[in-house]
C-alpha cells in the first residue's frame, strides 16, 4: 500500500512538473531599432518601393462597408505609372462598370444605370474631405511613401520627425505633444494656422517596417474638420524580387464612414498593357462638380 501511494504521489508530482514547464515561455529579447533620420528613412524606403513602368492586377477583391451597409465586388486594375489607372469591376460575374484617372480627371462608364460619369480630381477631393490628387491615389495602389505636403522644391518630409513606436519608424509631421500644446490654446492654433500655406491643419503619420523598409500604415488626420483616413498594407509579396502589398485596407472616419479592404492577387509587372478606354455612345452622359 505504501509503495502504491508512493507511486501515486510521484505520479502527481511527475505530471504537475510536466504541466508547469509546458506553461514556461523563453523569453526573446525584442530586436533592437536603430534610431535613423527622417531623411535616411524616407531615402530607405524610395530605394526598396516598387520599380516599374506598368502594373497589372488581375484579380482584386474589394469589400467596401459605408455608413454600417456592405457590399463587394471583384475586379481588376492597371497602372501605367504617371499617367493613367484603369479599374474594372463585376459583381457575381456581371460587369458593374469601368473607371479611369489621370493627373486631372477621372471618368467612369457604368453599365448598371447605363450612364458615362465624368469628374475632376477635386471631385474626389470634396468627396471626401481631404486634397487628393493622382499621386496620392497611384501612391497608395503601389504602397509608395508621400506626403501630404507636396513640397515643390521636393523637400517633401521638411520639419518632419522620427520615431519608433510599437516595433515600425513613425515618421510624423508632428509629434503629439506638440498638437495636444497648439490645439488646447486657441491663440497657439491660430498662430499655427497663419503659417500653413494653405492655413489648414492635416496631421500624417507614417509606419515604416525596419527590415524591410516598406510603409505599413499612413494616417491622415484632419484636425480642423474632425475627420481621419488611414490606409494599412500587408500580407507583403515579392514580384519581380519586389515587395508589394496583397492586402490594402482604407478606414474613413468624419461625416461618413468608409471602410474598404482590397486583397490583391495575380500581380504582374511591366508586361505590355493595352490602355484604351472606350465609354459607350448611346450611354447617358453626368458630370460631377
Amino acid at each position: 500500500m505504501k509503495r502504491l501511494i508512493l507511486f501515486g504521489i510521484s505520479v502527481l508530482l511527475l505530471s504537475s512538473c510536466l504541466l508547469s514547464c509546458k506553461r514556461v515561455q523563453v523569453a526573446v529579447a525584442p530586436k533592437k531599432i536603430r534610431h535613423l533620420s527622417v531623411g535616411k528613412v524616407s531615402r530607405l524606403v524610395k530605394d526598396n518601393s516598387l520599380k516599374y513602368e506598368t502594373l497589372s492586377v488581375k484579380k482584386a477583391s474589394i469589400l467596401m462597408n459605408y455608413n454600417g451597409k456592405s457590399t463587394s465586388v471583384r475586379g481588376s486594375f492597371k497602372i501605367r505609372r504617371d499617367s493613367v489607372i484603369q479599374v474594372s469591376a463585376q459583381k457575381l460575374a456581371i460587369p458593374v462598370g469601368k473607371l479611369e484617372v489621370d493627373a486631372d480627371s477621372f471618368r467612369v462608364v457604368y453599365y448598371l444605370d447605363q450612364e458615362n460619369i465624368y469628374g475632376s480630381i477635386d471631385y474626389i477631393s470634396g468627396l471626401i474631405g481631404m486634397d487628393i490628387d493622382y499621386n496620392v491615389v497611384q501612391s497608395v495602389l503601389t504602397d509608395q511613401i508621400f506626403s501630404i505636403r507636396q513640397d515643390s522644391k521636393e523637400k517633401n518630409f521638411r520639419d518632419f520627425t522620427c520615431d519608433i513606436e510599437n516595433g515600425l519608424y513613425r515618421i510624423t509631421s508632428m509629434r503629439d505633444r506638440k498638437l495636444s500644446r497648439i490645439t488646447k490654446n486657441e491663440d497657439r492654433l491660430e498662430r499655427y494656422h497663419n503659417r500653413l500655406e494653405d492655413g489648414h491643419l492635416v496631421k500624417q503619420d507614417i509606419y515604416v517596417d525596419p527590415e524591410m523598409f516598406v510603409v505599413r500604415k499612413i494616417t491622415l488626420d484632419d484636425i480642423d474638420f474632425n475627420r481621419k483616413v488611414s490606409f494599412e498594407f500587408s500580407k507583403f509579396e515579392k514580384v519581380d524580387n519586389q515587395w508589394i502589398p496583397a492586402l490594402i485596407r482604407m478606414n474613413f472616419k468624419g461625416d461618413r464612414n468608409i471602410e474598404l479592404t482590397v486583397e490583391l492577387s495575380k500581380i504582374s509587372l511591366n508586361e505590355e498593357q493595352n490602355f484604351g478606354f472606350t465609354v459607350v455612345p448611346k450611354y447617358k452622359r453626368k458630370t460631377l462638380q
